[in-house]
């Protein structure tokens, strides 16, 4: 499933073949579309189609470059619109700096009017941006009464654009420019920033992706923008489609499928979700989200029992590796984890653990030799570089020994699995060189790092 988050529907350019339009995308895998509106009339045509075809929502507003036609009583008509169930934003709207001619004071007063709706209605914005980041984030920044839970649509600013508008809390719509030649800095910048906060658009009728320019653009393209995402991040085409669609339906408040994996895959890993129990707290966790991990839905109804867990594994053979871990601490689960472990080593997997290293603390015994010949990796969610900054981190149940216990589990458990490896988050409070040091120097196992993302989003040490 794909939805398209900003498409023109209600333009003259498909006055024609809508119909055709809409069954393409539908062929294209395309389920939801959101109609985009710039201006007071094109607000009720996007309303109407919304009417019309079921699968459409709509956003009313009107776009920086039409703020003459903005008056008060625009206002008020658009009010009464996105009251409409099939209204799930307020946009285009935004600021374009761009064009000769434009009026600053104008683009802001407009703005802030049609921002105070969205925070009134509680609404996400769609917001255009054009040679303006710096003064777009400026303005949320300094109007914290004012709603930034929304999407700068057709994003094509810098990184630090990108982090700016991350930090405040808002998405980033990317569409058929990265599949462009000229594309390469907005590769980079996804590449850095990563997909939680990302949306797939195409901005039909208008930026058609490479493959498709001189061409009117339409839903159905948006393939080529996945696949642009997919190699700008080294996830796969279905990864990507995954966790856009996902973020799509966070973003406008759509309906949700809520159906547990107890086995889900990225990139070319499957992943065996043994458990939400965790003797950790972390501050980061999805668990005090909503569950959700790159698109995926983890809250598990009951635990699974061995059996289960490997019918829903299936078919290994085009996985590099199988990994055992859960949105939680599966050492819990210690006898179901070697079961499945053994059952997939028999099928000739590779199998790997991810664990915070509390299955020592956990038996009050040392597990670690059960793990052996059964393992092929261990990874241990490492989290900081003393107590100290690891209760603040981890909020463990056991304060007083849970660091240690987790450092003596990686100690121990390298005797018995041959390729043991720490992984820590670079929040600001980690010292990343003291973390490097216990790992490789007093520990001897190897060590990775992951960077955060901005705040005010969750991150996943999940082994991703």
């Amino acid at each position: 499933m794909l939805i398209d988050t900003h498409a023109h529907l209600e333009d003259k350019k498909f006055s024609r073949d809508l119909d055709r339009v809409l069954a393409r995308a539908k062929d294209a895998g395309i389920e939801r579309l959101v109609c985009i509106a710039d201006d007071l009339s094109s607000s009720r045509r996007a309303v109407d189609l919304a009417k019309r075809f079921p699968f459409l929502r709509a956003a009313v507003g009107v776009h920086p470059q039409h703020d003459r036609t903005f008056r008060d009583d625009t206002l008020a008509e658009l009010k009464e619109l996105a009251r409409l169930d099939s209204v799930v934003a307020i946009g285009e709207v935004g600021l374009d700096f761009h064009w000769d001619g434009f009026d600053r004071d104008r683009q802001f007063r407009v703005l802030a009017s049609q921002a105070e709706l969205a925070s009134e209605l509680s609404l996400p914005l769609v917001l255009h941006c054009r040679d303006a980041y710096p003064e777009l984030i400026d303005f949320f920044s300094s109007n914290p009464d004012i709603t930034s839970r929304g999407v700068v649509h057709c994003f094509s600013g810098t990184c630090d654009d990108a982090f700016g508008l991350l930090d405040l809390g808002f998405y980033l719509g990317v569409g058929g420019v990265i599949t462009y030649p000229n594309g390469s800095h907005l590769r980079e910048t996804i590449a850095r920033v990563g997909l939680d906060r990302i949306v797939a658009e195409t901005d039909s009728p208008y930026l058609p992706p490479q493959k498709k320019r001189g061409r009117r653009n339409e839903p159905s393209y948006m393939k080529f923008t996945i696949k642009g995402l997919a190699d700008a991040t080294g996830f796969t085409y279905q990864d990507v489609a995954r966790i856009t669609t996902a973020n799509a339906v966070k973003l406008y408040g759509l309906d949700v499928d809520d159906t547990t994996e107890i086995t889900y895959s990225v990139r070319n890993r499957l992943y065996v979700n043994v458990t939400n129990r965790c003797t950790n707290e972390c501050c980061f966790c999805e668990r005090d989200d909503d569950y959700r991990l790159l698109g995926h839905y983890l809250k598990l109804p009951g635990e699974p029992s061995a059996s289960e867990l490997l019918d829903a594994v299936g078919d290994t053979d085009r996985f590099e590796e199988v990994v055992i871990c859960g949105l939680g601490e599966p050492t819990l689960r210690l006898d179901v984890v070697l079961k499945v472990a053994e059952a997939l080593k028999v099928r000739g997997c590779r199998v790997r653990l991810n664990t915070n290293g509390h299955g020592n603390l956990i038996h009050g015994k040392n597990i670690t030799s059960r793990l052996s010949g059964v393992f092929d990796s261990v990874t241990v969610t490492m989290n900081a570089h003393n107590k100290k900054t690891y209760n603040k981190i981890s909020s463990p149940q056991d304060r007083k020994g849970a660091f240690d216990a987790m450092l003596d589990f990686t100690k121990k458990v390298k005797r018995h699995v041959p390729d043991v490896r720490m992984r820590v988050l670079a929040l600001p409070e980690v010292d990343i060189e003291a973390c490097r040091a216990l790992a490789e120097d007093k520990l001897k196992v190897r060590f990775q790092v992951r960077a955060p993302r901005p705040q005010g989003y969750p991150v996943s040490t999940n082994g991703f």
